[in-house]
This record gives C-alpha cells, structure tokens and sequence, in this order.
C-alpha cells in the first residue's frame, strides 16, 4: 500500500546518496543519463496530462460531461483525473530509486558480487518460506485466510504468477552459480576427475547449489504459473546460452540458428507440460481484456488517458463476453497499459529501452573473459529476459514487491555489463599497440 511504498522509496533514496559519489565510467554515465531521461519523459508526459488546456484536441470528454451533466466548473485536461493519483506516483519513484540504487552498487565489483550473493540467499530462504507455509498452512497468506489461488505456492505474495517470477529469478540466480562451479571441475579425464582432491571442494559447491536451484524451480512449478514457468524457460535459456557462448568457435550464423532451435525445442516441451497443456497460455477473459485495451487506446494513441487511470476508464471499454465477474484493476499486459496511460510514442520508447538493456548485458556477457562476470550478467541478461516477456502477459513488474528486486538487479548488472565492456575494449587496444616481445624488430 502508499504507506510501505513510501518507506522503501525513502530508504532506497538514502541508499542512492550514499552511493551518489562514488566513481563511474562513461559508459555508466551513459546509460544512468539514458534511464534517467527516460524517467524524465514518462514524468514530463504525465504532467502534461494533468496541466488544463494544454492539447484541447486531447482534452478527456468527462470532464464536458460532468460540465454538462452535473454543472461542475471544472477544468478540461487530457487526464481523467485532475492529478496523478499517489500510488502510480509512489511506484514511478519506487523503481526510479530501486534501479539507481542498484547501479550505483553495480559500479563497484565488490560491492555488486555482495549484492548478487545477497539476493541469491534472501530468495532461497524466501522459497524455502513459501514451501513450509504451503505445507503446514496453505489456505493462509501470511497471517490472513487466502482468498484467491487455494492449491497453488504464493508465498507472501496474493497473486501467483507474481510469485512464480520472483521464485524464477531466484531459480536463475542458483543455476547460474551451479554451472560455473561446473565449469571450474577438472574435466581431463573420468578417472582424474574422480581422483582430485581439488574437486572435491567444487563439486560439492556445485551440488549445493544445484540443490538449491532445483529447490526453486520445484517451488515454481508448485506455483501453477503458466507464463512464468514459460518466461522462466526463456530467461534461463538465455543465461546458459550467454555462460557458454564465449566458448564457441563457430560462424554466427551457426550460433543463431542454435539459439533459434534451442528456443523452438524448449517452448515446445514446455507448452506440454501443467496448466499450460491443459488451459493453453493465455484464457479468453484476457485476450478480451487486450482487445478492449487496444479499443482504448486507439482512441487516445498520443498522451494516453492519464497516469495511473485505467482502473477508473477500463470499465467503459470492458466487453460484453468478459466475466461479469472481479474488477480488473490491471491489463495483465504491462506495455498494453502503459499505452493505454500514457500514449504509444512512451510505450515504444519504453519498450526499445527494454530491448537495449537485455542487449547491453548479453553482449558484455558473452564477450568478457572473466567467469565471475560472465555468470552475473548472464544472470541479470536471464532474469531480465524472464520480467519482460512476463510483462507482456502479466503484470509482474507493476507489484512493488517485485519489481523492487528486479530494478535492482537490472540496475547492478546494467552498471557491471558497462564496466566490463570498457575494461573488455581497453584490454584489446592495449594488445594492439604493445609489440609482441617475441619478435625481432624490423630493420629501419
């Protein structure tokens, strides 16, 4: 609620200035300002929609009707709403400060390692929660009676695909580890590997933490989640893909076909496995809720209808063959609705903004030499992947208790991936310009 929203802003505030000066390169500078103007575009469109006469083209008809209706002097604007409501403030400030936190973590490499161990234990433990309480108490979330997914894992959350992708993220976090600890194990032969002491210690690490990452994913199947046991698939394709690529010696377009087929292969399996085999992937009551979305939309496809408006405006486009059923509070499409809020031109520029950031870590990921940076951005490129294909189906990424995890992550591999690349490209100039000492030098 506004109040809990409110505290995390202020400490996630704090834990920006305490970070505010420390060092960065120009490649963090970059993508800080990219983020950072792309906050001030959302934040400058949101105002126009609020400030009265600004477009009267745009102006939103209820504010005529009331004028007519019920004789209120009230203002015309585009918004439906005279000002952006608290809570769709609170949470454009939440993840602004959430995703800066996490950068300015991500500057450091020290600091950043601290922060993916952190994460990987506190979802572990979080998991490990969710599975006693839906042995001992299922029909409980938290101290209160469960209202709604009775049989299914939701932890503390009330929705459960919210709890599948916050359990997928962990899931990813743990196999990334485990195959870097696979990939330290002397592999010369069977019998040396059976017989070295110095893989003993990497082999137990790797099946602790293979522990722990199967523990995830059966918490994620007990979730019931159809899309995020699907995303889930996909991000953590795209991270084993990113741990290995570096290692592969063959033409591109051998690589892509790869990635091609192996993505194929894996939606195929997964379609056939839980809720998905039997319900499909998305239901009837959600395609129409698309389709009036998109209704909406093309009747407002520049400024949207307003900030954190579409609870109020979503019942005048609702169709007759959704369930009379619930309130949808939510598009269950997170781009769908912020162009039903706030116009296609943020929605597309939020959406090439997506795109650039799995594209900035993936490819610092599959080009960095060192094995610890390979497995935190191919990580952060996995669970990434994971929030914004949930995104579209869901709305994940608008519930705090997520996307406050997740804008910190993305943040902090964002942050590393440009710190990497830069060392990446100077390590290679400087390989170009020093001779090799081997040589003998060329006669003048």
């Amino acid at each position: 609620d506004l109040f809990w929203v409110t505290v995390w802003t202020i400490l996630l505030s704090i834990s920006v200035l305490c970070g505010i000066a420390g060092p960065m390169g120009t490649g963090q500078s970059r993508i800080l300002f990219a983020f950072l103007a792309l906050c001030g575009i959302y934040a400058l469109v949101a105002i126009l929609q609020i400030v009265p006469h600004v477009i009267d083209q745009l102006n939103d008809p209820s504010w005529r009707q009331a004028k007519d209706l019920l004789g209120l002097d009230a203002l015309p604007r585009i918004s439906s709403r005279a000002e952006i409501p608290p809570l769709a403030a609170g949470h454009f400030l939440l993840f602004a400060t959430s995703f800066i936190s996490g950068f300015f973590i991500g500057t450091s490499r020290r600091n950043s390692d601290r922060l993916i161990w952190f994460a990987q234990y506190s979802i572990l433990l979080y998991v490990i929660y969710g599975l006693a309480a839906f042995i001992l108490a299922p029909d409980m979330l938290l101290w209160t009676n469960k209202v709604a997914y009775r049989g299914y894992l939701t932890a503390s959350f009330v929705n459960h695909n919210t709890a599948a992708t916050f359990v997928g993220a962990g899931a990813i976090l743990w196999f990334c580890l485990a195959f870097s600890s696979a990939q330290s194990i002397r592999l010369s032969t069977i019998r040396m590997l059976l017989l070295n002491r110095s893989n003993e210690a990497v082999a137990l690490k790797f099946i602790l933490r293979s522990a722990a990452a199967l523990t995830c994913l059966f918490a994620l199947l007990l979730t019931g989640s159809r899309g995020g046991l699907l995303c889930t698939s996909m991000g953590f394709l795209v991270a084993m893909m990113l741990m290995v690529v570096s290692k592969w010696k063959l033409p591109r377009w051998h690589i892509m076909a790869f990635i091609l087929t192996a993505f194929t292969l894996t939606i195929i399996l997964v379609s056939r496995l839980g809720r998905i085999a039997s319900q499909s992937l998305i239901d009837d009551n959600r395609l129409s809720v698309y389709h009036s979305s998109i209704q909406a939309i093309k009747e407002r496809p520049l400024l949207g209808a307003g900030a954190g408006t579409f609870p109020d405006l979503f019942p005048a486009f609702r169709n007759n063959d959704l369930w009379t059923w619930g309130v949808w509070d939510y598009a269950h499409s997170t781009l769908l609705e912020i162009a039903f809020e706030m116009g296609i031109p943020v929605a597309t520029i939020i959406a090439v903004g997506a795109l650039g950031s799995v594209f900035v870590v993936a490819r610092a990921a599959a080009t960095t030499s060192e094995r610890a940076d390979r497995r935190v951005l191919a990580a952060a490129a996995g669970i990434a992947t994971l929030s914004y294909l949930h995104s579209i189906i869901d709305f994940s990424l608008q519930i705090p208790g997520f996307f406050i995890v997740f804008g910190i992550l993305l943040g902090c591999g964002l942050a590393r991936a440009s710190a990497t690349r830069t060392e990446s490209r100077q390590a290679s100039n400087r390989r170009a310009v020093t001779p090799n000492s081997d040589q003998e030098p060329v006669p003048g």
